[in-house]
């Protein structure tokens, strides 16, 4: 079975978006449901955490999964805003799969994409972890698949928001980037065991980074599907604030990167 964790923080109409994409796919996929087929690789469920949200996520998703009959979601509500380590590793902890899949909420559902991402994982055995090529809904291909987040690259992105650099471009090329971005990741249940749960030291980034060295460094690959679509409304908090409250969280969790993750 795969287990979806979605992580939300005052972003229903995200979230809402996200949900009614994969309606049809949860109702015919669902554990136990009649049609759903005897095989254990069709059961999805969703694991919805809501990292304090203060609008009217919550209600609306209670109100969906009631209005659907919606059975193999369920809503975990974190109470505050845990960050996004501590966020997705709750979601993980409520998760009963052996794939399991981090997903943003600002993501369009992509079933036959989610689909061929669980038959990689399951006829490769070296894969420690795959991601989709995203793409945002102008279809604008996104710098998913990135190199080592070094010092130069951040001031970079601070220097001239917006843009990418050429040296992220070129890891879009590469099957296996040095690491891909937490907005899609699947991966199995025995390398969470292996490697341990996202670091809850960092509170916004680079914890899909730090995830993703030590899946390599346990002797697993990291494989980026390009020939596989997701639609991505790509967020960036930290480049519209960067000096901001969350900025000034990011650079304090960069530091303690750096110094666990020296630039190899």
């Amino acid at each position: 079975m795969l287990s979806i964790i979605i992580l939300t923080c005052n972003q229903r109409d995200f979230t809402m978006r996200l949900l009614e994409s994969m309606r049809d796919w949860l109702l015919s996929a669902a554990p136990g449901r009649k049609g759903a087929g005897e095989d254990d690789d069709e059961h999805v469920e969703v694991v919805v955490v809501d990292n304090g949200s203060s609008d009217s996520t919550c209600r609306e998703v209670k109100e969906w999964v009631r209005r659907h009959a919606i059975g193999n979601l369920q809503l975990v509500e974190a109470g505050s805003n845990l960050g996004v380590a501590r966020g997705r590793n709750l979601g993980l902890r409520h998760a009963k799969g052996d794939l399991l899949m981090l997903l943003d909420n600002d993501t369009i559902a992509s079933p036959a994409t989610f689909r061929a991402m669980m038959r990689h994982l399951r006829s490769n055995p070296q894969c420690g972890l795959v991601a989709p090529a995203l793409y945002s809904p102008s279809g604008e291909l996104q710098a998913s698949a990135k190199p080592y987040p070094g010092l130069w690259i951040k001031l970079a992105h601070v220097l001239r928001p917006g843009r990418e650099l050429k040296c992220e471009r070129t890891e879009l090329s590469k099957p296996h980037p040095y690491y891909v971005i937490g907005a899609c990741q699947m991966f199995r249940r025995e390398v969470l065991n292996l490697v341990g749960m996202l670091d809850e030291s960092i509170f916004f980034g680079p914890e899909d980074c730090d995830f993703c060295i030590r899946i390599r460094k346990a002797g697993l690959t990291v494989d980026y599907r390009s020939d596989l679509r997701l639609t991505h409304d790509w967020q960036r908090a930290t480049r519209r604030l960067p000096f901001g409250w969350l900025g000034r969280r990011h650079a304090a969790a960069l530091l303690r990167f750096y110094l666990r993750h020296p630039l190899p």
